[in-house]
């Protein structure tokens, strides 16, 4: 990818950082875990759209609904997780540009057991490269920075009762703030639905929040 691309992406995660705050332990909304069992159309509304992650960042081909739980983990024989009901995911892409990318899953598990198993398949067993998170995001949150081979990427993973989320974000540089930004974002949306509200939670809304903390 052109580094100078690469150099602004980094650019703009390191004044989204400037809005987060290091202090730790437990989100605010860690004890409202997600227990509904959400309708597909509520997942999709649950999932941000352009204007709601971070500057620079647009949907790319819009929402898409997860058909397959194999994406849901990280098992090598293509089968869907314990418990797996449905999920849905949003890609996006930097400045109208595919050479960094962005994915944004949801995960919908029957229980908070089957989905607390699901997540600790799905974020790995390459504990060298885990991040704990400035501020958790649901009941447990995490960071996978490179994982595998790859190269200039964050893998944020959390759990929220019966749900999991991923964002997966290319051209990092190793800074996860804005990838905790959208977590959160996401998570509250999540909350929002399943409180009967319109998802309005923005990853710009959750970094002021992470200031004021």
């Amino acid at each position: 990818m052109p580094r100078t691309r690469t150099t602004a992406l980094t650019a703009l995660l390191g004044i989204a950082a400037l809005t987060s705050c290091s202090s730790g332990g437990s989100g605010d909304d860690a004890g409202k875990p997600i227990t509904k069992q959400l309708a597909q159309g509520e997942i999709t509304q649950a999932l941000p759209g352009t204007g709601e992650v971070l500057p620079g960042w647009e949907l790319y081909k819009g929402k898409g609904v997860t058909k397959e739980g194999a994406r849901c983990t990280e098992s090598k024989d293509d089968a869907s997780p314990k418990g797996w009901v449905r999920g849905g995911r949003a890609w996006f892409i930097y400045n109208g540009s595919t050479d960094n990318m962005m994915d944004v899953d949801i995960c919908l598990f029957d229980t908070p057991e089957n989905a607390k198993s699901a997540y600790t398949a799905w974020k790995g067993t390459e504990s060298d490269k885990e991040q704990a998170p400035k501020k958790q995001v649901g009941e447990e949150s995490v960071f996978v920075v490179n994982p595998g081979l790859s190269e200039n990427k964050v893998d944020g993973f959390s759990r929220s009762g019966n749900v999991n989320i991923r964002v997966t974000m290319q051209g990092t540089g190793g800074d996860t703030t804005g990838v905790q930004d959208i977590l959160a974002a996401t998570l509250k949306r999540l909350q929002q639905v399943q409180d009967g509200e319109r998802a309005t939670a923005t990853a710009a809304e959750q970094a002021k929040k992470g200031k004021k903390g």
